[in-house]
Order: structure tokens, then sequence, then C-alpha cells
């Protein structure tokens, strides 16, 4: 493997070999999903072309019912060869970025932690989008059944014989084998990663009835019949997309929403690294994992508002000013930060609370404190890699590409200390080479057709993937 050195926070240095103290592997917006949920509404995925849906995008992926197998493959591969390709040195950790599961489902939840700690799961597809009920012709979303029209194999995607059962059947997976931990991502707590699970849409959640197509008559609109865009209604009101469902369906318990609480105790009972009872009991994804030569900071980036780009509270920055302070105070050891939204995304001004910080004032924090050297995060699905200098030197913030969308790649991270003290990031991005004819095959072929004209965005630039990034 070749990698492309980075030099804007500085050079490496001219000769020698770094000592690894650290290998990570990255997993980012895996985004299990229950695509027989009726508390999703895929139909809005049929006005991606009108630009007021698009902040909504997306509610369904044609291949999505294959994403877990994707995360079994490459769960299989690590737990293979658990191995840092440059120091060779095995694995310590495996961390999820968020955004482990696409609707805030118990039952989602359930699959990805099955599949990453070791065990059988299981999410039926039937009864979903890929069946038609002959009430549209052609059918607006992929039918793998060679003999029916759809829109989508009139754009190039393939007949698939047996594909519901096989994407239905069982999955049996070894687990990483290894030591993982996870940061909760919008996707992880709220509706569709944007809507706080409340009321009327978990009624529909567990009921029977899902809706295919857009209900009749349906705009977003106020109270008062004043226009607002689809995104501000879904937050407000996502039970208006899954109304009046045609469509009988099996009443599943375990599609109800999964709170922080939940989240973080079915993690602790999974085995995850870095949370405790504690955590759960309080609701407190903000964690530490220390190593014997650096500190692993998760930090739970979600608005507590609704919406889907982050923030962070005053007093989790008090909390990360604190570890990164402890740090600084023993001599040699370093910090990198964890979280779901980088510096792009944290964004979100939903319900105007004073308490509620963004970029600036986070980054403020991190530059205060020479040991942080990285800031690892996801949410966007792409991967790129972008230096952010400082006073103390600067960190990298190394945003890793989701597992749902193309290119569907995890992400090795190597952190190096040379002579003289010399900081080195190794970057690596990791495929699952599932065989061909597997599900997994299938999804990342499926994958980077429906990603068209945007796969070179998010695959990134040369510079964005295999990197050696320096910091003095």
């Amino acid at each position: 493997m070749n990698w492309i050195s980075r030099t804007e926070l500085g050079p490496g240095p001219a000769t020698g070999r770094g000592t690894c103290l650290l290998s990570l592997v990255l997993l980012s917006d895996v985004q299990v999903v229950d695509t027989v949920s009726p508390a999703r509404c895929e139909w809005v995925e049929l006005l991606a072309q009108e630009p007021r849906w698009q902040p909504l995008l997306h509610m369904h992926r044609p291949y999505e019912a294959l994403t877990h197998w994707a995360l079994a493959a490459h769960v299989h591969a690590l737990h293979q060869h658990p191995v840092a390709p440059c120091s060779q040195r095995p694995f310590d950790l495996a961390l999820s970025l968020g955004d482990n599961i696409d609707n805030a489902q118990h039952n989602e939840l359930d699959t990805f932690l099955a599949i990453v700690g070791g065990g059988t799961a299981q999410l039926s597809a039937l009864g979903g989008v890929h069946e038609p009920d002959g009430s549209v012709q052609p059918w607006p979303y992929w039918c793998p059944d060679a003999v029916v029209d759809d829109l989508y194999k009139q754009k190039g995607y393939p007949a698939v014989a047996d594909y519901l059962r096989r994407a239905s059947s069982p999955l049996h997976s070894p687990g990483l084998g290894f030591a993982w931990a996870s940061v909760p991502g919008n996707h992880d707590l709220m509706r569709q990663g944007t809507a706080l699970p409340l009321g009327a849409i978990e009624q529909i959640a567990v009921g029977g009835h899902k809706t295919l197509h857009r209900p009749d008559g349906f705009d977003p609109v106020e109270p008062l019949a004043a226009p607002v865009e689809p995104l501000a209604a879904f937050v407000h009101t996502p039970e208006a997309f899954s109304c009046r469902g045609q469509r009988t369906v099996a009443a599943v318990a375990a599609r109800r929403a999964v709170s922080k609480m939940e989240w973080i105790a079915a993690h602790v009972a999974a085995g995850a690294t870095g949370y405790t009872a504690g955590n759960a009991r309080l609701g407190n994804a903000d964690t530490v994992i220390d190593t014997a030569q650096v500190r692993i900071i998760l930090l739970d980036t979600n608005h507590p508002f609704g919406d889907y780009e982050g923030s962070v509270g005053m007093a989790q920055l008090d909390w990360l000013e604190t570890q990164l302070t402890e740090v600084d105070q023993q001599p040699g050891r370093l910090a990198i930060l964890a979280s779901h939204h980088g510096a792009v995304s944290l964004t979100n001004m939903l319900g105007a609370d004073p308490h509620r910080l963004h970029t600036s004032a986070l980054t403020a924090v991190l530059h205060r404190h020479p040991c942080l050297v990285a800031w690892l995060v996801g949410h966007r699905h792409l991967h790129e890699v972008r230096p952010h200098p400082g006073p103390g030197g600067g960190f990298w913030e190394i945003s890793t590409g989701s597992l749902i969308d193309w290119p569907v790649q995890t992400r090795a991270v190597e952190l190096l200390r040379h002579p003289g003290g010399a900081v080195e990031i190794v970057c690596s991005l990791l495929d699952h080479h599932a065989p061909e004819g597997s599900l997994a095959h299938l999804h990342h072929n499926l994958a980077r057709r429906f990603a068209g004209r945007q796969a070179p965005a998010m695959q990134g630039l040369p510079g964005d993937g295999n990197v050696r990034l320096w910091r003095p």
C-alpha cells in the first residue's frame, strides 16, 4: 500500500521509523436498517429532483436491505486479519463514529450489536418497497424480480433471483474478536436521523400498516396553513409522512425507538469499551478510553431538539477541557477526540438554547491543548482529511466515509511517534473483499451505482485516503 505524505501542519523527520502507540480501525455511518418499518417514508426519495425535498435525503436506497450484510463482511475480514497495514500492530480498538443504525430502532440496534460482538442477526425485507402492490406502473422502486417493470431497472439496476429470501435470512457473525467502542450519531437516536421519537410516530412504528406512497394531497403545512420546508415539517411532525399506510405488515414491538440510556446500556451489555452502567443510568455518552500512551475521548454531538446537524453543550466543553488538561500534564501522552459530527456539521441552532455551542467553541478548546493530535468524525458519508493549524501544533480532522453508501470502506488509523517527538498518523482505507455472488458484494456494486456522479466526491481526493499525516 502506498501512502501520500501531508505536511500542512509541519514536516516529518528526515529519516527513521516511528513507534506505533495506537492502532484503530474506524467504521462510520453503517446505518443498519429495518426496511419494512412503518416509521420510514421511502416515497420522499421519489422527489429527489425537487430542491425543497433534498435536505431530507436519503430516505431510501435501493440496496439498503443489504447493509447489515456489508457490515458483516467487514467484521469477518477484520476478524480474520485484525492487523494495521503499516505498522502490522494488531488493532487495539475498532471505533464506530456513529449512525450504527438508521431509524433509532431496537431491532436495528440488536442487529448491529450481534454482528460486531458476535452472534446471529436477522432483518426481514419481506413486505417492503421491493414488492410491488400493483397500484403504480412502472413500479417506482427497485424490484429484483425480473418480470416486474420498475424505474430502477430502466436505469440499469439488475434483476436478482431469490433476492428477498436471501436478504431476509439469518446471518451468523464471529464478531470482531477485539475491543470495540462507539459514539452515538443522529440516526442512532432520532427517527430517520432527524425527528425526536415522540407520540404519533412511535404508534406508527410498532403498528401493522406501512406507507409506500406519498399520502394523498400531503404537502407540509403549519397549523395556519402556511407552507414550510419539508425538513422542518419532518422534525416536528414525522408522523404526517408515514400516516394512512395501505400495506399490511407484521407489527413488531422491537421497532420502538431506542432512548440514549437504552442505547448506552445495550452497548455495555454487548461488551463495548468505554461505557459503564453509570453512563447508562445518567444517559451520558461522553467518556474516555485510556491506553498506555493515548487517551481517546468520545463526545456526543447530537442536538437535543432534533434535526440532523450537531452541537455541543457548555458542560460538555468544560468536561472536555478537564480531560485534555489531564493529558497535557502527563509528558509524552497524546489525545484523540472522536465524535459523530465534525467541524462542518456542528451548526444546529434549533431551539435557540444559549447553552448549546458550535464549531468555533469546540475547536477553541482543542487548540488550547497541544496533546490533541486528531479529531475523528463521520456523518457526512465521505472520506476527507482537514488540517487545523494552531499555536500548540494543531490537529488533523479525519472524516471516514459510510458503510451504507459508497465507498463502503473502513479506515485504519495508526498513531506513531518518531525520535525527536514528531507525530505521524497513518490512514489506510480498507475494503471487505466479499466474494462475487455474495450479498455484500452486491451491496458494494449497487452502492456505487446509486452514488452516480457523487461517487468521486464521496471517495475523496487521494490526499483524503491512504495518507501519512505529520505533526511536529
